[in-house]
């Protein structure tokens, strides 16, 4: 049931991940008045699928704008760091986790070509209440800290490695979006370019190096400008969380 549930979601993630960031108008909510210069890249990798070994790994990564949203629903910060979104499942269960990393432990080459992630995760450094792109949402939904029952205990630490290897830039993306409503307003311009690749990774939970399923390297650049303060009154329009 574990491997069923999640190749959904990774399939979104790696067929859609343009259209969904493009689709995000409202996205700039957490950003205060003003203009914001955005530039992201990010990576994602699927290790397992239909009919293979029940445990594997899946791993989402964002350099650039995040949000963090409290809990105890106070208030959405944003900052610019690296998040890492871990999902591991097995043949007993599966848990996921969202991360704050150093940013010299992602590093993605200029064209998208190649990307490396190696990092520890820890308790110390879980993201402070739900992580996401601020700007585009292409990441699978990740409540907190525990998620998609059964769930297992991750340990206090985790070691991965994941390598990406593409042929560079695949799909190219550009499109401008406006929000309005009550006396809330944003408008964006936006370059989403993506890179099919490669990938292969391993992570302390378990035993070798995995070949990925579906992989993608990609990057988001461009200018929000925000006028005013978003209302709890007004609607969220797009995908993605």
């Amino acid at each position: 049931m574990i491997v069923r549930r999640f190749v959904p979601v990774l399939s979104i993630v790696v067929c859609g991940s343009l259209a969904m960031a493009a689709a995000v108008f409202g996205a700039g909510s957490a950003l205060g008045p003003g203009q914001t210069l955005f530039s992201d890249t990010n990576a994602n990798a699927f290790f397992g699928g239909k009919g293979g070994p029940p445990e594997g790994f899946s791993v989402f990564v964002n350099q650039g704008l995040n949000s963090f949203e409290p809990e105890d629903g106070g208030v959405t910060t944003v900052n610019r760091s690296t998040i890492v979104k871990l999902t591991v499942f097995t043949a007993t269960g599966g848990g996921g986790a969202c991360y704050v990393i150093p940013d010299s432990d992602f590093v993605v080459s200029r064209n998208l070509q190649s990307a490396t992630l190696n990092t520890t995760l820890t308790t110390a450094n879980m993201c402070k209440g739900k992580g996401t792109p601020t700007i585009s949402s292409d990441a699978p939904p990740l409540s907190t800290n525990g998620v998609l029952p059964p769930v297992i205990n991750l340990p206090p630490s985790i070691t991965i490695n994941v390598t990406w290897n593409g042929t560079g830039v695949t799909s190219v993306l550009r499109s401008k979006s406006t929000f309005e409503c009550l006396d809330y307003s944003t408008d964006k311009s936006s370059t989403i370019r993506a890179a099919a690749a490669g990938a292969t990774g391993s992570i302390s939970m378990l035993t070798g190096s995995l070949t990925a399923s579906s992989a993608v390297v990609g990057s988001t650049d461009g200018t929000i400008d925000v006028s005013g303060f978003l209302s709890s009154a007004c609607p969220f329009l797009g995908f993605g969380g």
